[in-house]
């Protein structure tokens, strides 16, 4: 039976029948509608449930990732400055080393300088 068999069936009960169906289908399409409106409600309800957990999830990773990568930037610095304090260190043991290597290069000379006079002093004496 389709829908237009059904309308000159009711059709023929008159307006007052008519009237009544139409009322009962509102009242059943009113009651389809807050029943799918509970149900949003519901599905709604759940998602923000779930949303709000996920968020919690996040945020307590987030926590736990900023707080090891604030401890590696600690790491990460306090290497630094005790590398750059050894190469602070350490280039000024290169100044020193290099002021050491000049006085005995020219103590070096200077005593092969007197060597060399005392050799060729021996050689025109003798």
């Amino acid at each position: 039976m389709d829908f237009a068999a059904l309308f000159r069936i009711v059709q023929s009960w008159g307006p007052s029948a008519i009237s009544s169906c139409l009322v009962v289908v509102v009242l059943y399409l009113i009651r389809r509608v807050d029943e799918n409106g509970k149900e949003d409600a519901r599905r709604t309800k759940t998602f923000q449930d779930q949303l709000e957990t996920k968020v919690g999830e996040l945020r307590a990773d987030m926590g736990k990732i900023l707080d090891d990568y604030g401890k590696r930037l600690l790491y990460v610095e306090k290497e630094y400055t005790r590398n750059e304090v050894f190469f602070q260190n350490l280039s000024g043991w290169r100044a020193e080393i290099g002021r050491l290597s000049d006085q005995i290069s020219s103590q070096f000379m200077a005593f092969t300088q007197s060597v060399i006079q005392i050799v060729t002093r021996g050689k025109h004496e003798g």
